[in-house]
C-alpha cells in the first residue's frame, strides 16, 4: 500500500506534470512509444461499462453536489481497490429507507456517478498519454545533450587539453549529471507506463460494483 503510494508521488512530482497539458495526444501512435501496452489514449467505455446508456446523463451528473463529492473521492489515484469499494457501498446503503431501497433515486445517482468517473478518467488518461510522450522527448533532448558532451571530450583528448582544464572538467560533469538524470528516468519508465492501467482498472472495479446495485 505504501509503495503504490510513493510509486504515485512519485511518478507525479519527477516525470510529468500533466496538469499543464492541455492539447489531446495524437491518435496513432508516436515513432518512440516506450510502453509494452498498446497505444490507446482513449478509454473504451464498452470495455468497463455494460449499463443502461449514458448519453442522457453526461448533461447532467455535475449538477448533483453530492454525486460530485463521490466522484472527487473516487477519482484520488491513491485510493485503494477497498477502500473505493466501500464508498460506493456506503453511499448505496445510505440511499435505502428501512431495507427498502429506493431503486430508482438511487439508480440515477449511481449512474451518474459512473458518468462522472468515466469523464474524469477519460480526461486523465488523455493527460497521462501526453505526459509519456513530453517524457520521451525530454529523454531525447538529455540522450542529444549527452552525445553532445562526450564528442567535446573525445575533441579535447584528441587535442591533448588537459583534464583538469576548465572546458574538460565543465564537458565531463555535464556528461555525468546528464548520464545519471537519463538512468533515472529511465528506471521510471515502467512505472510512467503503468499509469493508465492503474487508471483503466479503477474506473473497472468502480464499474463493476456500480453495476451490481443495478441489475
Amino acid at each position: 500500500m505504501y509503495i503504490k503510494k510513493f510509486l504515485v508521488i512519485l511518478m507525479f512530482t519527477f516525470c510529468f506534470s500533466v496538469n499543464s497539458l492541455e492539447s489531446a495526444p495524437p491518435e496513432s501512435s508516436p515513432k518512440k512509444w516506450p510502453c509494452d501496452q498498446v497505444y490507446n489514449p482513449k478509454l473504451d467505455l464498452k470495455a468497463v461499462w455494460s449499463g443502461p446508456q449514458i448519453d442522457d446523463f453526461k448533461k447532467n451528473w455535475w449538477k448533483d453536489d453530492e454525486v460530485i463529492e463521490m466522484v472527487n473521492k473516487l477519482s484520488d489515484p491513491i485510493l485503494s481497490e477497498d477502500e473505493g469499494t466501500r464508498i460506493i457501498e456506503d453511499f448505496a446503503k445510505k440511499h435505502s429507507y428501512f431495507g427498502l431501497i429506493k431503486k430508482k433515486e438511487r439508480n440515477t445517482k449511481l449512474i451518474n456517478i459512473f458518468v462522472g468517473l468515466f469523464e474524469k478518467a477519460s480526461q486523465k488518461r488523455n493527460k497521462q498519454y501526453e505526459g509519456i510522450i513530453k517524457f520521451v522527448e525530454r529523454q531525447d533532448v538529455i540522450r542529444k545533450t549527452i552525445g553532445d558532451a562526450s564528442k567535446e571530450l573525445r575533441k579535447y583528448r584528441k587535442a591533448g587539453l588537459d583534464v583538469k582544464d576548465p572546458k574538460f572538467t565543465e564537458a565531463e560533469a555535464k556528461m555525468k549529471w546528464n548520464t545519471r538524470v537519463f538512468d533515472q528516468r529511465t528506471r521510471l519508465t515502467e512505472y510512467v507506463c503503468e499509469e493508465p492501467v492503474f487508471l483503466e482498472q479503477r474506473i473497472g472495479y468502480q464499474a463493476r460494483k456500480i453495476l451490481t446495485y443495478l441489475q
